[in-house]
């Protein structure tokens, strides 16, 4: 069982908020731009072949690739909502000493999604480069501890 230190969100909120406007970013650029959704298939198409993970690439090539519409939007709607909840919760808890089961339960699943997304773009791309590599790993950890900090903060609503 984790115990973590009460106080670790207060420290930890830069970082939270960073990865929220990460996605936020990320999620807003992919809907107002308009061509995600229509981009995606030929991203992938591109990458594919040099996927070092056979499942991976397998997934890809029946799954995602033919599916690249439903994809994208998934994708870019789930970046605009990971990074709001996140947000808008870790800026909540900042103000407000006392948390309750529904926006712990929003924290945690923001967080959640959040390391979903990560791992996802990280057995798609990540072999592409260093930095792809390390940034989404880093990002995986960091929404770890996100998930594991909410989990105590539901836990202790719950009580």
């Amino acid at each position: 069982m984790i115990i973590l230190n009460k106080d670790v969100p207060k420290h930890l909120s830069v970082i939270f908020l960073a990865i929220s406007y990460i996605f936020l970013k990320s999620g807003y650029g992919k809907i107002s731009e308009g061509k995600f959704v229509d981009t995606l298939g030929g991203l992938l198409s591109k990458s594919v072949g040099n996927n070092p993970y056979p499942m991976v690439k397998n997934f890809l090539l029946n799954v995602a690739i033919p599916n690249s519409r439903i994809f994208a939007t998934l994708t870019m709607w789930g970046e605009l909502l990971t990074g709001l909840s996140i947000g808008i919760v870790t800026i909540y808890l900042l103000f407000n000493k006392k948390s309750n089961k529904l926006i712990s339960l929003i924290l945690l699943l923001g967080f959640t999604v959040a390391a979903f997304l990560n791992v996802v773009f990280w057995l798609a791309l990540g072999y592409t480069s260093s930095s792809t590599e390390t940034l989404n790993m880093l990002m995986f950890v960091i929404e770890v501890v996100g998930i594991a900090i909410s989990f105590n903060k539901y836990k202790e609503t719950n009580s």
